[in-house]
């Protein structure tokens, strides 16, 4: 047994330890480095989101007129609304 250690040495051991302990740091922060990254993004696209819908509100038509006087519904129109209808569900 005491082969076993003299052959190891202390020198050894702690350089292991000391690589170990250096990569769990590095791996630590690096993550860390990570995350913060990611939160400075979500929070840009956040604060853009509230801009972006603005802007799609202005552009979109708030109230189209069908008249029901005419033979049959205009199919373009009865499409425009569905899709107003289906941008505003998304919104909620």
């Amino acid at each position: 047994m005491k082969d076993f250690w003299a052959y190891i040495g202390t020198w050894s051991i702690l350089k292991w330890v000391l690589l170990v302990l250096v990569a769990g740091f590095i791996g630590h922060f690096g993550r860390m480095a990570a995350e913060a990254i990611v939160a400075k993004a979500r929070a840009g696209r956040e604060k853009k989101a509230p801009q972006r819908e603005a802007s799609q509100e202005k552009s979109m038509p708030t109230v189209l007129n069908v008249s029901t006087d005419s033979a049959g519904p205009d199919k373009k129109i009865l499409k425009a609304l569905a899709k107003a209808r289906k941008k505003e569900a998304k919104k909620k």
